[in-house]
Parts: C-alpha cells; structure tokens; sequence
C-alpha cells in the first residue's frame, strides 16, 4: 500500500485508471539501468526519478564539460569536471529522495554485462558510440530484457524496443536485426563530429522515459517491432515497421 507522501506525489499518475496504485506499485519496485548520462540519458533519468522508477542505476565513464551543457540537462556550470553519472545522480535523488539511485563510473564491458543486465528488468541504451550500442544489443537478447534504444544526431533521432530474449516475444527483432551491419564513423557520425540540437535529445529521451514506463506497466503498446524516425527540423515522425532476420548472428538460426 503506497503512503500517504506516495500517493501525494505521485497524485497526478494514481489517479489514471489504467495505473493506479496497483502500478505505482510496479513502478517502484521497478529496477532500470541506464546506460549513458548524456543527452539522452539526462532526461531519462529524471523523468523515471519523477515517475517513482524505484532503482535507477547509471553506469557513464565520462566527466561534465563545457561543450554538453547545451543538452546535458542534469549538469550545470558547477558541476563540471565532476562525474556525469555522480551529477545526474544527485539531481535525481534532490527530486525524488526517497528512490534508490546509483551511479557507476565507467563502462558497460564483457566483464559486467552479465551481472548488470541480471539485476535489472530492463536496460536502457543512452550511449554515445557504436560498439557499446551493439553490445547492449546483444547482451539484453542474450539475458532476455527489454532494451528501450535511442539515437539522436543534429536535428534527427531514432526510437526502438527490442524484446527477443523476452519470454513471449521471442519472434520480434533484437538490435542486429534491425541494425546489422556496424557503420563507421562517417556514416553514424557523434555529436562531437556532426553536431546537435539540445532539444532533439530531449525528444527522444523523453519517449524513452515513456516507453520504459509503459514497459514496467503493461501499459499500451510498445514500439517492439517498430522503429520511429524524428525530423526535428521539420517536426515529424515516421514510423518503419522491422522483423527478425532468420540470417541474424544474434538472434537468428545462425546463432544456435
């Protein structure tokens, strides 16, 4: 039974009939990791902290510099040269004191995959570069959770759940599927190279935020099976449907 603070402040989301307490329940005994506290995963985390995500853990082996602030919404002049997961953390603990929010300085790597994606219900890809975003991939098929993916470059962003190590779903893409072939840096440029506008990373992480929620309710529909495509320049989104690739070395007969 939630208490009386709980269903204070978390009045606005109670009071849905398809939440209610039973799901505020849900959400916090909810465990997210996120993986990136960057322009995607700042907004993530905040939105989860607010929406009363019980355990939230961030892992980023990055430090706060000048040149994020134009998006990077939990780090602030002050705050730079610290860590960005320790930041992010402590603005969403200042928000919502009474989750479990914990921050892991460095990356996600072979030797803590296993162990990190087990301890959690689902993942959260907010990462930065290729190889990680692949491994992710993999990895959360392989553990079987959801992993709710986001991309953003410029003016343009990308939103996806894969679900094809998860019991029941075992017939929809996992991330090579739709994804197979690693690009290089000139054809999946970083912000560093290419650029970004603050509020496109706030877009797509916030959807993020939104699908993890709806995850850990069974509320809706998901976007497993689908891949949204935002034009921030011109305000739209494009919706591609996706399916699993018998060919594929993750998930397909290729990998048995």
């Amino acid at each position: 039974m939630l208490s009386d603070e709980n269903l204070e402040r978390y009045a606005r989301q109670v009071i849905m009939p398809d939440i209610g307490e039973d799901g505020q329940e849900r959400l916090l005994a909810a465990r997210v990791l996120v993986v990136g506290a960057g322009g995607l995963g700042t907004p993530v985390i905040m939105y989860l902290a607010a929406a009363g995500v019980g355990t939230i853990s961030l892992i980023d082996s990055e430090y706060v510099e000048l040149s994020n602030l134009n998006r990077q919404i939990t780090h602030t002049t002050a705050s730079i040269g610290n860590p960005k997961v320790d930041q992010a953390a402590a603005m969403a603990r200042a928000l919502n004191p009474a989750i479990t929010v914990t921050p892991i300085q460095g990356r996600l790597e072979d030797g803590n995959m296993a162990t990190l994606l087990t301890s959690h219900d689902l993942v959260i890809d907010c990462s930065d570069n290729v190889d990680t975003r692949y491994r992710i991939g993999d990895g959360a098929h392989h553990h079987g959770i959801p992993l709710v993916f986001g991309g953003a470059v410029r003016t343009e962003g990308q939103l996806a759940v894969f679900q094809s190590g998860v019991t029941g779903h075992q017939d929809t893409p996992c991330y090579r599927c739709v994804f197979p072939d690693m690009p290089d840096s000139q054809q999946a440029p970083g912000c560093s190279e290419a650029g970004i506008l603050g509020p496109v990373t706030g877009v797509i992480g916030t959807m993020q935020a939104l699908e993890a929620v709806k995850l850990i309710l069974g509320l809706g529909s998901t976007l497993t099976s689908r891949l949204v495509l935002f034009d921030g320049r011109n305000s739209g989104f494009m919706e591609i449907s996706t399916a699993a690739r018998p060919d594929c070395p993750t998930c397909g007969s290729a990998s048995a």
